[in-house]
């Protein structure tokens, strides 16, 4: 899948995942420029206002559900890792306080994701119409992999006491470790590959790189690709630039790698999948979201990918339920 996975701001800091696994010889680049205000209700996005420096190829990277229009015009999906970076956090928009009591409007879904060591959890909560709330808990590895999820209605005043019954179940039911623990079996990939780097991370990165540990065996201790690691060491101006890593200047290779799949194999699932939109397209497009057509259905109807009915609902300004949602993905 072809995927926006890294870029660089105005300040020249690249951010992302730029030595990601990818499967082409060279990586695609364009000019994304994000808006300088945020749509009504919504936080900006800490890069707002900036021209940015993208990259994007097929890659394994986990792909998020957020298309993002670059200025040439072409629509990309973006990595998870880019699209926390590029979108502002989940808020709720503040009450309009209007004189007269508006109708009641849908209900808001709580959506919380968090990381802890290698895994990355992410829960919805939605209210439902008895009063009670729909609670779906979502586990997954580092490479998208699904690890565990639960999924149940609950009273929401007992959201608290569950929690505590939670914790107390993981201190009964986890095994206590043992006196002499096998060593593990080493991975040839780092095990905490696009997580987020903390203030303690960046104070024990500092302090191992004053004790003079070089880039493998800083590497080894923070769960990283070594490329990662002179990235970082470059920001906190403790090394210099690493011009060898910059994507433009990879050499090709002999003989050069296929890529993961051709247009004709897209299209052997969305027909229309790469061809230009037809201004016929976009009328009809706009007329059955106002009819109340979702985005699964209008995929069918134009021979497309969900990705581009939502990047197109988007630019045409549609309305509609599949338009509400579409928005949902925009930064």
């Amino acid at each position: 899948m072809i995927l926006m996975y890294a870029f660089m701001d105005t300040r020249g800091t690249w951010h992302g995942d730029p030595d990601a696994d990818i499967h082409e010889s060279q990586p695609g680049q364009g000019s994304l420029t994000l808006p300088a205000r945020a749509q009504a209700g919504r936080e900006a996005s800490l890069f707002a206002g900036q021209t940015l420096h993208v990259l994007y190829a097929v890659s394994d990277l986990e792909p998020s559900t957020a298309t993002y229009q670059l200025d040439s015009g072409d629509t990309l999906l973006a990595s998870w890792h880019v699209h926390e970076l590029l979108s502002a956090p989940y808020r709720t928009p503040p009450d309009a306080s209007p004189a007269e009591p508006a109708p009641p409007g849908p209900a808001p879904v709580a959506k919380l994701q968090i990381y802890a060591d290698d895994r990355r959890y992410d829960l919805d909560a939605e209210p439902l119409d008895d009063g009670r709330i729909e609670v779906n808990v979502i586990i997954s590895s580092a490479g998208g992999e699904i690890c565990g999820d639960l999924t149940g209605e609950v009273d929401g005043t007992d959201l608290a006491p569950l929690s505590r019954l939670l914790n107390a179940a993981a201190g009964v039911c986890l095994p206590s470790p043992s006196p002499a623990p096998s060593a593990p079996a080493p991975s040839d990939k780092p095990v905490h590959r696009g997580a987020p780097w903390t203030e303690e991370l960046l104070e024990r990165l500092r302090a191992a790189h004053a004790e003079g540990k070089d880039t493998a065996a800083l590497a080894a201790e923070f769960g990283r690709g070594e490329a990662s690691i002179r990235w970082k060491l470059h920001h906190l101006k403790l090394e210099p630039f690493p011009d060898d890593l910059v994507p433009g200047r990879r050499a090709l290779p002999t003989p050069e790698q296929p890529k993961a799949y051709t247009v004709a194999d897209k299209r052997e699932a969305n027909p229309n999948a790469y061809k230009e939109w037809k201004p016929e397209d976009d009328q009809l497009l706009a007329r059955r979201s106002a009819q109340g057509a979702g985005i699964p259905e209008l995929s069918q109807e134009f021979g497309r990918g969900e990705g581009a009915v939502i990047g197109r609902l988007n630019k045409i300004g549609a309305i509609g339920p599949a338009a509400d949602e579409a928005a949902r993905y925009t930064y």
